[in-house]
């Protein structure tokens, strides 16, 4: 994690650079609306005979309104300059599990929106660098209830509306991002049917994919295939 942690530290340096400009701004679009808002009122005082019309046409109106459209559109390209594109494109480039998966959990203030659907379809493919397997992680009755083994919680789904406590012990489904409950590694599996134990398991406080699910026909057992690193 540590490559892509340094390479968002080099985009947050930049954007703390943006964000201090945007807050200059905002502060000094604040204070020229109360000097605009002011000084209309000392004109309509002053000048309350003279109809709409003549104020609109004035020298002094007129810079008030042209400073207003330039302090606004400076607001405007500083608050969409997060550089989205930059953070994106590294984590394409590392095409890796990991930044994928970082990607979509980690909060660094940038707007990812635009780019979550093809960090998922990319999770879904099976050409991101780093490992896969089948994990045990519940039990499910023939009517459908699902039973959470203590193994892993969700942690993310694109498509859920409610708390983020209630979405810990939904059964998990494709699209899914969890992570182990436990405080050891856990082994991972090459065939649904729990056989053939991978070299490399699914390590303790990392994140994982969900790219299958499977209910075994023969048992209650829950099982899903993962994407780690």
């Amino acid at each position: 994690m540590k490559r892509i942690d340094d390479k968002i530290k080099e985009i947050e340096k930049k954007d703390k650079t943006n964000r201090w400009a945007y807050y200059i701004i905002v502060a000094m679009l604040a204070g020229f609306l109360v000097y605009a808002s002011t000084t209309r009122k000392q004109m309509d005082i002053k000048d309350a005979q003279i109809d709409e019309l003549t104020i609109k046409n004035s020298e002094t109106y007129k810079k008030l309104d042209s400073t207003y459209a330039e302090l606004e559109k400076t607001y405007e390209d500083l608050k969409n300059s997060l550089r989205p594109e930059e953070y994106w494109s590294y984590i394409e480039s590392e095409n890796s599990n990991e930044g994928y998966i970082a990607y979509l959990t980690n909060d660094w203030g940038i707007d990812k929106e635009a780019y979550i659907p093809s960090a998922i379809e990319k999770l879904k493919s099976s050409e991101t660098v780093g490992f896969e397997g089948w994990l045990f992680v519940g039990s499910k009755d023939n009517i459908g209830n699902y039973e959470n083994r203590d193994i892993i919680e969700i942690i993310y789904r694109q498509y859920f509306e409610g708390e983020a406590s209630t979405l810990i012990d939904l059964e998990p489904r494709v699209g899914d991002i969890v992570k182990l409950k436990t405080t050891y590694n856990r082994k991972t599996y090459k065939y649904k049917s729990m056989s053939g134990a991978n070299e490399q398991g699914w390590r303790n406080k990392t994140k994982a994919f969900v790219t299958e699910v499977y209910k075994d026909p023969n048992t209650t057992n829950f099982n899903i295939k993962i994407k780690y690193y």
